[in-house]
């Protein structure tokens, strides 16, 4: 699967109630309900990628796009679904999955960056992977 651009109904399974508001890239378009992510030592939300010292905050809230004068962007962390590449498998249930795009994941040997998206909880066919995503430094 490829990053999307447009909003996502990312499939909730748990939250921790709280919405962390991130301050956003300059020149940024996050669609509602897929990773976000801040590079370590900016501090501003971008879409979730592999990307070299990548830290997943959690999931987007709501669309922001700074063209129309969004200045943050809402995260909560929790328990969500995200598409499976094809390289994660009930036998992966207990690892760690990597970020491939902003609703895509897979597994450290098959991401340049191994920029990690949390653990994994459950594979299912159709909603993908199931992901842990209320740690610190998400997945670690």
């Amino acid at each position: 699967m490829t990053a999307t651009t447009v909003d996502r109904n990312t499939v909730e399974v748990w939250n921790d109630g709280q919405i962390i508001p991130i301050p956003l890239t300059a020149a940024t378009k996050i669609p509602l309900g897929v990773i976000v992510m801040v590079v370590s030592g900016t501090g501003t939300a971008l879409n979730g990628a592999d990307t070299a010292n990548g830290i997943v905050m959690g999931v987007s809230t709501q669309l922001v796009d700074t063209t129309l004068g969004h200045t943050k962007c809402p995260v909560k962390r929790g328990r969500f679904w995200f598409a499976n590449d094809g390289t994660i498998t009930a036998a992966n249930i207990g690892q760690v999955a990597t970020v491939l795009d902003n609703q895509t994941v897979s597994l450290a040997a098959t991401t340049t960056n191994d920029v990690p998206a949390g653990i994994i909880l459950g594979v299912d066919a159709t909603l993908g992977v199931c992901l842990e995503m209320s740690g610190g430094k998400i997945g670690t």
